[in-house]
């Protein structure tokens, strides 16, 4: 949790110990801001403190706090997607609702930190199942949702939640925490970043093969794009086995747009802004990722060719 020591998180969490000592803090927060770049360690820092009997803090090592950041406190539980699953299903919410009136083991309070509260990965019958709970938590629990995007939340779930904005980390800490996450020196943690447009969070998940892979899915997409139907599945299939592949898919459109003539370029920023939208849109609609780009990519293509 190197990242709790960036000046933005340590600010916003002596803000929340400020409200939690006056007795003010909101029982449900949403903490957004790019995965890995800060929200989760100030969700575990949070949790930590709230637990503590000492009051913790980013500096409190007693027992409680440390075994809050290795993710084995009793009091403190995280809601992610169970492997071999895709999403956080009804029966885990099922779980979460019937738990939350039993009291602290040990601790001050009891802390559930929600990984995405998106829709997906949150399930819409499950988001459903926990509105009450999160709108009037039990005095003795406390919900932290982690988001990047708000627009990708369930509005019954953001009208429920109090946003807390995560400070993204400066330039030097940036580097720092990509160098520390791929192994590398933090001058090749700066061309990754180059590399990346500037998008730490897309450098952050990429790696040392980002700047290739967004080549050679620009070759892909460009042709696709031509009303090639072959191209737009080998696309698919492409992005299906990356890490976050729409994601790279609409960083790869973006590329190509700064690179383009004018008329291209637009072309271009709307098929990235349609893949926004349908991806925000493809759990009201019970669609997986896949079909959200064949979808995406030849409703564009059609469109593009017909010009």
């Amino acid at each position: 949790m190197a990242s709790a020591g960036w000046r933005g998180v340590r600010r916003m969490l002596a803000r929340c110990l400020q409200l939690q000592a006056a007795g003010s803090l909101p029982g449900t927060l949403m903490l957004v801001g790019p995965a890995g770049l800060g929200r989760e360690a100030l969700a575990i820092e949070l949790a930590a403190t709230l637990v503590c009997r000492r009051q913790g803090g980013p500096g409190c090592d007693c027992s409680s706090c440390q075994r809050v950041r290795r993710g084995v406190h009793p009091d403190v539980e995280a809601i992610d997607v169970l492997p071999e699953k895709t999403e956080i299903s009804i029966e885990q919410a099922h779980q979460v609702v019937d738990n939350v009136v039993q009291r602290p083991y040990e601790g001050m309070r009891r802390v559930w930190i929600l990984s995405s509260c998106h829709t997906p990965p949150l399930n819409a019958e499950a988001a459903s199942a926990l509105l009450k709970t999160l709108e009037e938590p039990p005095w003795h629990a406390s919900f932290l949702l982690l988001a990047s995007n708000p627009a990708r939340v369930l509005p019954t779930i953001v009208s429920r939640a109090v946003q807390l904005r995560v400070p993204h980390p400066g330039r030097e800490e940036l580097l720092s925490l990509l160098a520390l996450a791929h192994g590398c020196s933090v001058e090749r943690a700066a061309e990754m970043l180059t590399g990346a447009e500037g998008d730490a969070e897309l450098a952050l998940r990429g790696g040392e093969g980002l700047s290739s892979t967004l080549t050679g899915l620009e070759e892909l997409i460009s042709a696709a794009l031509g009303a090639d139907g072959l191209a737009i599945l080998r696309t698919v299939a492409t992005a299906r086995q990356l890490p976050s592949g729409t994601d790279l898919v609409g960083a790869a459109l973006l590329r190509l747009a700064a690179k383009a003539d004018r008329e291209a370029a637009e072309r271009f920023l709307n098929a990235a802004a349609a893949l926004v939208i349908a991806e925000d849109r493809r759990a009201l609609l019970h669609l997986d990722a896949e079909s959200v780009l064949v979808g995406t990519l030849a409703r564009i293509a059609v469109g593009w060719g017909g010009r």
